[in-house]
């Protein structure tokens, strides 16, 4: 790594911003990208009896394939929950999207015989379908509480929901630990939804607390409806956070979202229609819902979100334009793929990693011009190479107008990004777009990008591209040395180019500090610069920066 880097991470820490007049200056020590990928997730429902089930082998499964998810989530495929024959089909198919496809399974708990049998809620023998059948218990990710108790369970039984929501859990995760190949699965909690409603809380107030029974806190919040005129990720979660008693469950556990996503039925809840509800679902157009899911994985990470599952896989029927539920999908029904698909699945493309374990070097990079509307993130590969994600923030990222069912016209933030080193090459990449780089750089220090009203990926290659103390090929080549400082107040350069070159030397000490510069006309082959500055032992950096990149080289004093 570039020792300006190192020394400027000493400085300013593990994870710091500074804010100045001129933009702002992160230091990040990254997420794994391979953790971005890992935390994606998608809600299916193979034993519903329509495109999930008939449209498995020719839309469900290629797709699934396609978009490169690694997480889905359905009901445990118990065969007291639906037919035996379906439960032979169902279950075979979660083996083969595992076996072949590396696909784990979120198994929920939504049937209403759970909490109306006394067997079932209290010794939780529908886990035993994983000990039953060969294979099945390899395709377990986790295993989930009941499905939002507190609208599901409460419209049953309103008076003892919450006693049954806590028996449920609790049976669930004593039997669990009980049966060998789910002993070490993570546990879920039930996803409570009516945080508003105080509901959560008489789960809550049970002792002990209902955290005894789960791993990770779930939390099921839908960006939509005149609760969040913006529809823009996170902010129903914001909301929730700052004005209910929503930790009244998680008490700051990890958790997941197990649900979240957009509705695309046009004609569902229309502000104009009898029975019109303001607090609920309302259409989003295809376009917003794609630069929306473009950046919602990467605004819950930033929440602390540990998995997230949009809601849902396909349109359960596309062409019934008047129910929301039929509508959430990121494919249409015949199989077609909406924007949402294609943010999703090239980000994990652009992004996708191996498991190898390595510890992420922090970097430093500065942001300026148009920053107050932007967000971003940091990853990294086993490679080396640094993903910078940039995004418009709620407050300047809404594409979409409320209430009158248009996008608004897109726009764009010119934003400069300083970086400590030269990169040899730096793509750019627009996920809602296409899979490919929209424009590549070599060997930048520097660079201007706008940042659309949907996710910008930028690859950082951190190596550098100009090699150091080797004599490069080609006419825009440079080379630079540095002799061995016999004196303490001096630095001799040697400047090997091509061609007539302008640019600037500057000399950067151990404390990352630049503590010589000099500006040069340096003519075709050997210029010789004896630079004044004051040396102590340490390493330190000679750089020449130039019209189209800079080379550098690093020695000892």
């Amino acid at each position: 790594m570039n020792k300006i880097l190192c020394i400027l991470l000493i400085t300013l820490g593990g994870q710091t911003l500074l804010q100045t007049a001129k933009g702002q200056t992160f230091t990040v020590t990254p997420s794994r990208a391979y953790n971005y990928v890992d935390g994606i997730g998608v809600n299916v429902h193979l034993r519903f009896h329509n495109v999930y089930y008939y449209s498995f082998d020719t839309i469900i499964y290629p797709k699934l394939k396609k978009l490169g998810v690694k997480y889905i989530r359905d009901a445990v495929p118990y065969s007291g929950f639906v037919s035996i024959a379906d439960s032979v089909i169902i279950k075979n198919r979660f083996i083969r999207l595992h076996d072949s496809l590396g696909i784990k399974v979120s198994y929920l708990l939504d049937n209403k015989k759970v909490p109306d049998s006394a067997g079932f809620r209290d010794s939780a023998n529908y886990l035993s379908v994983f000990q039953s059948t060969p294979g099945l218990s390899a395709t377990v990710a986790s295993l989930e509480g009941f499905n939002e108790p507190d609208l599901t369970i409460y419209s049953w039984y309103p008076a003892k929901w919450d006693t049954l929501t806590y028996t449920i859990q609790k049976s669930l995760w004593d039997k669990a630990k009980s049966i060998p190949a789910l002993s070490g699965v993570p546990i879920t909690a039930p996803s409570f939804v009516t945080y508003w409603a105080g509901r959560p809380d008489k789960v809550a107030s049970m002792i002990p607390h209902i955290n005894s029974y789960f791993d990770y806190a779930n939390f099921h919040m839908y960006d939509a409806g005149a609760s969040d005129p913006t529809f823009f990720p996170g902010f129903t979660y914001d909301w929730n956070k700052q004005n209910t008693h929503m930790d009244s469950i998680g008490r700051g556990y990890p958790w997941v979202m197990t649900e979240i996503g957009y509705e695309n039925a046009l004609n569902w809840n229309l502000p104009s229609s009898p029975g019109y509800i303001p607090s609920t679902y309302h259409y989003l157009s295809e376009l917003a819902c794609g630069k929306y899911y473009s950046v919602l994985f990467m605004e819950l990470f930033k929440r602390g979100a540990q998995k997230a599952y949009c809601y849902e896989f396909i349109d359960q029927n596309t062409a019934d334009q008047s129910n929301s539920e039929n509508n959430f999908g990121l494919i249409h029904t015949d199989g077609t793929e909406k924007p949402a698909f294609t943010a999703i699945k090239n980000t994990i493309g652009i992004l996708k990693d191996d498991d190898t374990t390595f510890t992420p070097t922090p970097l430093t990079y500065t942001l300026t011009g148009t920053v107050a509307g932007i967000n971003n993130a940091l990853y990294q590969k086993k490679n080396g190479h640094y993903y910078l994600a940039l995004w418009q923030n709620k407050d300047s990222g809404r594409c979409y107008k409320f209430m009158t069912f248009t996008d608004l016209p897109p726009d764009s933030q010119q934003v400069k990004i300083i970086l400590p080193f030269v990169a040899s090459h730096v793509k750019v990449y627009q996920p809602l777009v296409s899979p490919d780089p929209i424009y590549t750089y070599c060997d930048k220090d520097t660079l201007t990008v706008n940042v659309p009203d949907h996710l910008l990926l930028i690859d950082i290659d951190p190596s550098c591209g100009l090699q150091q103390g080797k004599t490069p090929v080609g006419n825009k080549s440079l080379r630079l040395t540095v002799a061995s400082p016999p004196n303490p107040n001096n630095v001799h350069i040697s400047l090997y180019t091509r061609e007539p070159e302008k640019g600037i030397i500057e000399i950067y000490n151990p404390a990352g500090a630049v503590i010589a510069r000099k500006f040069v006309t340096a003519a075709a082959y050997r210029n010789d610069y004896d630079i004044p500055c004051q040396l102590t032992p340490g390493v330190y950096i000679a750089v020449f920066r130039y019209a189209r990149g800079a080379v550098t080289q690093k020695f000892v004093q």
